[in-house]
């Protein structure tokens, strides 16, 4: 059911549309029409949008050892196991990610590779997320340092998360 924007709801629309730059759209038979009026349902769905996650720009724990900063930058990290979050949802990703690193934890692993892949022009989600949910109270404990992976293991594209020893 749709009804027209009251004159308060039309301004917001104004002010948001003025802000966006129009894709390419192809031209011909199958080219879709842009709405020039939009409806509530437009408004409801621009105001739904997921709101943006602080980003934490402290580190979980302090610089990587020299020894093993050496080791990152030559690639010879000694992975105990692996966690690839391609293709999961950011509640399906923090999940497992909580999950290989109390297991980890729990068997005396001292290194994992994070996989979360570099996302479109390298502004992958999962990828910006990954900090912040290492500084979360209740995996923070667990975790020694982090460190961007090296080209070897996926480059930009992953971690390694460096645990505590129990």
């Amino acid at each position: 059911m749709n009804r027209p924007l009251d004159p308060s709801e039309r301004i917001v629309w104004n002010r948001v549309a003025r802000t966006v730059t129009p894709r390419r759209r192809p031209h011909g038979k199958g080219a879709a029409k842009p709405r020039l009026n939009p409806t509530r349902e437009d408004f409801g769905a621009m105001m739904r949008l997921p709101p943006l996650s602080p980003r934490s720009d402290k580190p979980v724990a302090g610089p990587v050892p020299q020894s093993a900063d050496r080791l990152v930058r030559r690639g010879r990290v000694g992975i105990d196991a692996r966690l690839d979050l391609h293709g999961m949802t950011q509640a399906e990703a923090l999940r497992s990610l909580s999950t290989a690193l109390f297991r980890s934890a729990k068997r005396g692993e001292r290194c994992l590779l994070v996989i979360t892949g570099k996302g479109l022009q390298g502004e992958g989600v999962l990828r910006q997320q990954l900090p912040s949910w290492l500084a979360r109270p209740d995996l923070r404990p667990l975790i020694a340092t982090y460190a961007q992976a090296h080209a070897r293991h996926g480059g930009s594209g992953a971690w390694y998360i460096f645990l505590r020893s129990s």
